[in-house]
């Protein structure tokens, strides 16, 4: 595995199937619940016991989820600019983050795993918020599974609805998070035509946008190779009208498309490369 990429620019997708529906915009009722405890984290589940299934992708519909996100899961900041705006690292790897109480004791702990991974493989922490202006806020907004890119300023919500927190995929909530330290979908790197063929005609319209590409004034790849497994990666048959028809092809060999749960050894590589861990662990 050599294959990893950028800050404002890394990779990776949330795996969901497409169903026409409404997106449902719900009204903020968020109520902090208690921080992840030191109990919780020590039993967490582990990517030994998870049940993971990588085949399975019906988890938010698209189609269902928030309707002004960019690449299906990126929130953009005000001005509607995800590129210049996502921008921010987290000072020494800190994430200061706030929990809603709705998650149930089993979704915690996945929620738990995901923290754990960044943890024992970085050196970024995530840890309680004690009046920090810039925090993260986990929550359940009733919009599917996103995040916004990097660190954008004052509280900046993590969407996890019940879809996106599950023991078969806790790479979501991975992934999630990954987008909030500042990376983007692997399918957006300049180089990814190299890689992969994107098959537009099985992509509805409307979602063909989630497959443009960034430009090296845009975003860096980190000097790392282009990543096929990244947990920031998304599915073959991501936004695809007929499911039996691949929409991402493997240019090189034939590669596992990405996948939901856990991190790749280049997603580590690209989070302590960008975050300069080696000098801090």
């Amino acid at each position: 595995m050599k294959h990893v990429i950028t800050l404002v620019s890394s990779a990776l997708c949330v795996l969901f199937t497409s169903v026409t529906a409404t997106p449902v915009l719900m009204r903020d009722t968020f109520e902090a619940g208690d921080p992840i405890s030191e109990e919780e984290f020590s039993n967490a589940v582990s990517s030994k016991s998870a049940e993971f299934d990588l085949n399975s992708i019906d988890f938010i519909p698209w189609d269902k989820q928030h309707p002004e996100l960019l690449e299906g899961d990126v929130m953009l900041t005000a001005k509607k600019n995800a590129i210049v705006n996502a921008r921010g690292y987290w000072p020494n790897g800190i994430i200061p983050y706030v929990i809603s109480a709705d998650y149930t004791a089993a979704q915690r702990q996945i929620i738990a795993f995901a923290m754990n991974e960044y943890h024992n493989k970085t050196c970024l922490r995530f840890v309680p918020r004690s009046g920090e202006s810039d925090y993260i806020r986990i929550k359940k907004s009733g919009q599917g599974c996103w995040s916004y890119v990097g660190r954008i300023g004052g509280g900046q919500d993590v969407s996890l609805d019940d879809g996106c927190v599950s023991s078969r995929a806790p790479g979501v909530v991975i992934h999630e998070l990954m987008h909030s330290v500042g990376f983007w979908h692997e399918h957006m790197r300049p180089d990814r035509d190299t890689y992969v063929k994107i098959n537009l005609t099985n992509v509805r319209r409307q979602y063909r946008s989630n497959f443009n590409k960034l430009s090296t004034t845009q975003v860096t790849t980190l000097g790392l190779s282009y990543d096929y497994g990244s947990v920031m990666h998304y599915p073959k048959g991501a936004f695809g009208i007929d499911p039996s028809v691949a929409v991402i092809k493997a240019l090189i060999g034939n590669p596992v498309i990405g996948q939901k749960a856990a991190f790749s050894e280049l997603d580590v590589m690209k989070l302590n490369k960008l975050y300069n861990c080696a000098a801090k662990c």
